[in-house]
């Protein structure tokens, strides 16, 4: 028996770009790296600066900044002892902005 296929609407991304599109959302998916995020589109930080105005642990840092490395998101580049991170896909700025802006709507609603 051959199994029907159901026909998805034209433009509707393939699994390979959903999966991609999942893997950026799922680094974002947690509050210290959306606000690295935020600290990285200011300038390229260390794991120093992430530290003090985040407020999270040496380790903490490096295991949020090491999963946004891993999506693709930042990069790295040692200076002496220091590596310097910062945001290498636009994408993240243009995510963060149009939640910001949807919040800043809602907001003046309520």
């Amino acid at each position: 028996m051959i199994k029907a296929r159901r026909l998805l609407p034209p433009g509707t991304p393939t699994a390979a770009v959903c999966a991609f599109q999942a893997r950026i959302f799922k680094a974002l998916s947690h509050p210290a790296r959306v606000r690295l995020a935020h600290r990285l589109r200011q300038g390229g930080c260390c794991v120093s600066d992430a530290e003090s105005c985040l407020g999270l642990s040496q380790p903490n840092v490096s295991q949020h900044l090491k999963i946004l490395k891993d999506a693709g998101l930042i990069a790295g580049r040692r200076t002496g002892t220091k590596i310097c991170y910062r945001l290498v896909d636009d994408r993240v700025e243009r995510i963060l902005d149009l939640i910001e802006n949807k919040e800043k709507s809602h907001e003046q609603r309520h």
